[in-house]
C-alpha cells in the first residue's frame, strides 16, 4: 500500500504531461484531411486510337526528319539553346507543336528527343527548347513569365519555314501544364493544346494527394499518414515556396482551344480521374467540348516498365501515334462532333485519393515554425550541457583553492534523473526523425514496407510513453518537495508516517545538506534548461503523431 501511495504523484504528473502532449498533438492537426477519392471515369473502350470522320491522317514514318539547333532569345542578355525537328518534304501549312518542360527537364537534347521525332515524321513540325533555369530554382518558379518566355519560342516555331502559324500549338507535362494553361488563356489562337499528366491543382493540393497514395502503397502506418495534413497546410513562404499555391483553374476556365488530356494509369501521384473531370468541367463552361482524354497503361511519363521514372524506358507503344493522329486531324479542322472515337478511352484508371479543397494548417503554421520547434529541444539541452560542464569546472576550481568538499547543488538523483529523461528524449526524437526518412525514402522508390518496419512505429510510440513517464518524474518530485514544505509540522510527520512522502531520503538530504532539487542560480537554469530541453522534444514526437492514438 505504501508503494502505491508513493506512485501516486508521479502518475498524476505523468498523466497530466501525457493530456499536454496529446493535446498539443491534437491542436498541431489540421481540421481537414486527405478522403478517398470517391468519384469514377468509365473509359468508353480501353482502344486508345484516336480518328476522324474527315479522314486518315499522314502516320508515323511517312517522312525523313531534320533537326536543326537553334539559339532563341528570351532576354537581351539571354539566349537559350532550341533544337527543331521537321519533316523533310512535307507540303507547306503543315502543323507545328512546342514543347514545355516538367518539372525535373531543362535539357531539349535530353528529353522529348523520341516524342519530336515521332511527330516530325508524321508531317508535324516540333520545336523542343532549353528550360530557362537562370530564373527556376527549387525555391522560386514564375509560372506567368515562364509562359513568356515559351510565348518567344512560340513566335520562332511559327515563323519556321513550311508551318502554317495557325496549326500550331503546345505539348505539356506535368508541372509544365500549369505554363500552358497560361498561354492558352491569354493567346486563344493557339490551334490545340495537349496536357500529359496534370497536375491540375495547386501544388500543395496535389501534393497531399500523391504522398498519401505512395504512402497508400507502400505500406506506411496510419500515424504517419496523418502527418500529411500538418505538413502540407503550412505556409511555405519561409522556403520561399510560393509557386506551390499557384493554381492553374481560372486559366482552364479559358479553354477554348481543341484539348487532348493524357494520364497514365499507373501514376500514383497525379489525380487522374478527379483532375480529367475537373478540366473538363472548366472547358464546357468555356463552351469547349472539343476535349479529348487517353489513359494508359503507363507512368508519369508515359513509359512502361516501371511506375517510377526512370532513364531509357519505352513510351506506350500508342502514345505516339495517337498524339500524332490528333494533331493532324485537328489542323484538318475536326471539330467536337467530328470524331468516330470515342472522347473518353484506355485503361481503368483508379485514383485512390482526392487532391483537398482547402489546406489550412494547424497550430504550427509555418515551415518556419516546424524549423524552431525541431530545432528548441537540441538547441535547450546543448546549453544545458555547456552550463553544467561549466559548473562543474567553476566547482573543481574553488575546491582546488579552498581544499574544501562543495556541499551538493542538486538533490539525491536528481541530476541522474535529470540527464535520463534529456538523453531519453532526445534519442528518441532522433530515432522518429530517422523513421519519418525511411519512411520517405521508400515512399520515393514505391518500395513497400516490411511487417517489422511497420511495427517500428508502434514500438516507437511505446518508447514516446516511456520516456514521457521519464520526464514525468521530476515535476513530481517538485510537487511532493513543495506539498512537504506547505504542510504544517504535525501534518508532515503524519504525512511521513503514513508514506505520502519519502522519509529516509528526506532526512538524508537535510543531514548531508542537499536540496530537494536545486541549490543556487547556475544549478537552476540548467535543470530548467534540461527539462525545457527534453519537454521540447516530446512536443516533436506530439508533433509527429507519437501521442495519437
Amino acid at each position: 500500500m505504501r508503494i502505491l501511495k508513493r506512485l501516486v504523484t508521479p502518475l498524476i504528473a505523468f498523466v497530466l504531461l501525457l493530456g499536454l502532449l496529446a493535446g498539443a498533438g491534437a491542436l498541431m492537426t489540421p481540421a481537414w484531411q486527405v478522403e478517398p477519392y470517391q468519384g469514377r471515369v468509365r473509359p468508353q473502350t480501353s482502344d486508345t486510337s484516336i480518328a476522324s470522320s474527315m479522314g486518315p491522317t499522314a502516320p508515323e514514318g511517312s517522312y525523313r526528319t531534320r533537326e536543326s539547333d537553334i539559339k532563341v532569345q528570351l532576354a537581351p542578355a539571354v539566349t537559350i539553346h532550341a533544337i527543331v525537328r521537321e519533316p523533310v518534304g512535307a507540303p507547306a501549312g503543315r502543323p507545328a507543336c512546342l514543347f514545355i518542360h516538367g518539372a525535373g527537364t531543362g535539357s531539349a537534347g535530353k528529353v522529348y528527343g523520341d516524342l519530336a521525332s515521332a511527330m516530325a515524321s508524321a508531317g508535324i513540325t516540333t520545336l523542343v527548347p532549353d528550360k530557362r533555369l537562370d530564373t527556376y530554382t527549387d525555391f522560386h518558379r514564375n509560372y506567368a513569365a515562364m509562359a513568356d518566355d515559351y510565348g518567344r519560342s512560340l513566335k520562332v516555331l511559327r515563323s519556321w519555314p513550311g508551318v502554317d502559324p495557325a496549326k500550331t500549338g503546345l505539348y505539356a507535362e506535368s508541372e509544365g501544364t500549369w505554363v500552358s494553361s497560361i498561354m492558352t488563356a491569354r493567346d486563344p489562337s493557339l490551334t490545340f493544346t495537349i496536357l500529359t499528366s496534370p497536375p491540375v491543382y495547386p501544388g500543395r493540393d496535389q501534393m497531399a494527394m500523391a504522398v498519401s497514395s505512395y504512402l497508400d502503397i507502400i505500406g506506411a502506418p496510419a500515424g504517419v499518414r496523418a502527418d500529411i495534413p500538418k505538413l502540407l497546410g503550412m505556409n511555405f513562404a519561409p522556403l520561399g515556396l510560393q509557386y506551390a499555391d499557384f493554381d492553374a483553374l481560372p486559366y482552364w476556365s479559358k479553354l477554348t482551344q481543341p484539348t487532348l488530356i493524357n494520364f497514365g494509369v499507373n501514376d500514383a501521384s497525379m489525380p487522374v480521374e478527379q483532375g480529367a473531370r475537373q478540366i473538363l468541367d472548366q472547358a464546357r463552361q468555356a463552351g469547349n467540348r472539343n476535349v479529348t482524354v487517353r489513359y494508359y497503361p503507363a507512368n508519369h511519363q508515359m513509359r512502361v516498365g516501371s511506375r517510377l521514372a526512370k532513364a531509357s524506358l519505352p513510351l506506350e507503344s500508342h502514345y505516339t501515334r495517337n498524339l500524332e493522329d490528333w494533331i493532324n486531324a485537328v489542323a484538318q479542322g475536326t471539330k467536337a462532333d467530328g470524331w468516330t472515337t470515342p472522347q473518353l478511352a484506355g485503361a481503368q484508371p483508379q485514383q485512390t485519393y482526392a487532391a483537398p479543397q482547402h489546406t489550412s494548417p494547424g497550430l504550427v503554421t509555418s515551415i518556419g515554425a516546424l524549423a524552431v520547434l525541431l530545432a528548441t529541444g537540441p538547441v535547450l539541452l546543448l546549453a544545458a550541457l555547456v552550463g553544467s560542464l561549466t559548473l562543474a569546472l567553476a566547482s573543481a576550481i574553488r575546491r582546488r583553492k579552498s581544499q574544501q568538499t562543495s556541499p551538493p547543488r542538486f538533490g539525491r538523483g536528481v541530476a541522474a534523473l535529470l540527464w535520463a529523461q534529456a538523453i531519453a528524449s532526445l534519442l528518441l526524437l532522433a530515432a522518429v526523425l530517422g523513421y519519418i526518412a525511411i519512411i520517405g525514402a521508400h515512399a520515393l522508390r514505391l518500395e513497400a514496407l516490411t511487417t517489422t518496419q511497420v511495427r517500428l512505429w508502434t514500438g516507437l510510440k511505446a518508447l514516446a510513453l516511456v520516456t514521457t513517464a521519464l520526464s514525468a518524474l521530476l515535476p513530481a518530485r517538485a510537487i511532493k518537495a513543495w506539498m512537504t514544505r506547505r504542510a504544517p509540522a504535525g501534518s508532515r510527520a503524519e504525512a511521513i508516517q503514513a508514506g505520502a512522502f519519502h522519509a529516509r531520503p528526506q532526512a538524508t538530504s537535510a543531514a548531508k545538506g542537499r536540496p530537494a532539487l536545486a541549490r543556487g542560480w547556475g544549478h537552476w537554469i540548467v535543470l530548467t534548461l534540461a527539462w525545457l530541453g527534453a519537454l521540447a522534444c516530446l512536443l516533436v514526437l506530439a508533433f509527429w503523431g507519437a501521442y495519437t492514438f
